[in-house]
Parts: C-alpha cells; structure tokens; sequence
C-alpha cells in the first residue's frame, strides 16, 4: 500500500466519523494543530517515522502533547493509527484529512505575493475578487517579497497570475533576448 493511498483511506475514514458524529470543525482543528506542531518539531516526526520507538511510546508522546487540547476522536483515531504500526503515516494522513476537508467545504487555498504587505482593504478585495472569479471560498496567504517591485503574484492551485514588476520586466527581457537571437 503506497503511503499516499493508505493516507487518503485513512483520512476518509476519519472525516466520515467526523460527520457523522457533527465534529467535523474540531477534528479539522486537530489536524491542523497537529500539523502545526509537527512543522515546528521535526523531533516528533521522527519518532512517529522511527521504527525503534515501540508504538506504545509514540501514542504516550502524542496523548502528552494533544491529549488534553483535541478532541476525544482524534485522539482515539491516533491511537488506532499508531497501534496498526502507520505512525509514520499521521502527517500524510492529516494533510490529505485537511485536502478531504476542503473538498467538502469548496475551499481552496491561494498564495499571493507582493512587494509591500497590504492593507486589510486590498487584502479583502483581493481575496473577494478571487473566491468571485473561482466560485470558491478562499484560504489566503500572503507573503511580502520587495524584489518583485510592485504588483502581484497569485499563484492558486495549479495556476499562477504574475502582474509583478518583476515579471515584466524578465518578460521584456526574454522578448528582446528571442528578438535579438532571431535576427
């Protein structure tokens, strides 16, 4: 079973009992607090991927850290995981519940980029302009990156909306460049 496949299985799972027991919106939390503290501690990825760590530990470490902030399912369903040795599944597992997640919810994430950090109006008006024109609603990340200039880069899904200065500029650049080498 490659770790993708068993992941999204898993993640099903858990989003059925998710909605069938109207905690949806918790284990959602859950997962993403998991996630959360995994990026900030590879520490604890490693001992949920090492196989020297019996699963008895790993669930006692998690149970320590989540035990009393989660909900009582997703500490169950981590329990369960770790008992049928798939600990080193947990993080793909939780990533493809939050994909699972935003599948149901029409959610889809955005990254926007520019040169200066914008304003709460901007910052509304681009994230409504974007959910308008996809018919979804929209998880924005804004990141603030002064070589690009001025403008913007959205970049949503597969798709990526470059009016950065920056971008012109390496497109005039590439346009005079095949001009010059045509000739």
């Amino acid at each position: 079973m490659s770790e993708f496949r068993g992941a999204i299985r898993y993640a099903k799972a858990l989003i059925d009992l998710s909605v069938e027991q109207n905690s949806l919106e918790q284990i959602h939390g859950d997962m993403k607090d998991f996630l959360a503290v995994l990026k900030k501690n590879p520490a604890l990825e490693a001992t949920l991927k090492s196989p020297v760590i019996i699963g008895d530990k790993k669930f006692a470490v998690l149970k320590l850290i989540f035990g009393k902030s989660m909900h009582v399912n997703s500490i169950a369903f981590f329990q369960i995981i770790i008992r049928k040795n798939r600990g080193m599944y947990l993080k793909a597992i939780a990533e493809a519940f939050i994909i699972q997640y935003n599948l149901i919810k029409n959610i889809a994430r955005a990254e926007i980029k520019t040169a200066v950090a914008l304003d709460e109006k901007t910052y509304a008006e681009v994230k409504d302009f974007i959910a308008k024109s996809t018919g979804k609603n929209i998880e924005l990340k804004t990141t603030v990156q002064p070589e690009l200039i001025g403008g913007i880069v959205v970049k949503m899904e597969d798709r990526l909306f470059d009016a950065s200065i920056k971008g012109k500029l390496q497109q005039v650049k590439q346009e005079l460049l095949n001009t010059y080498i045509s000739k």
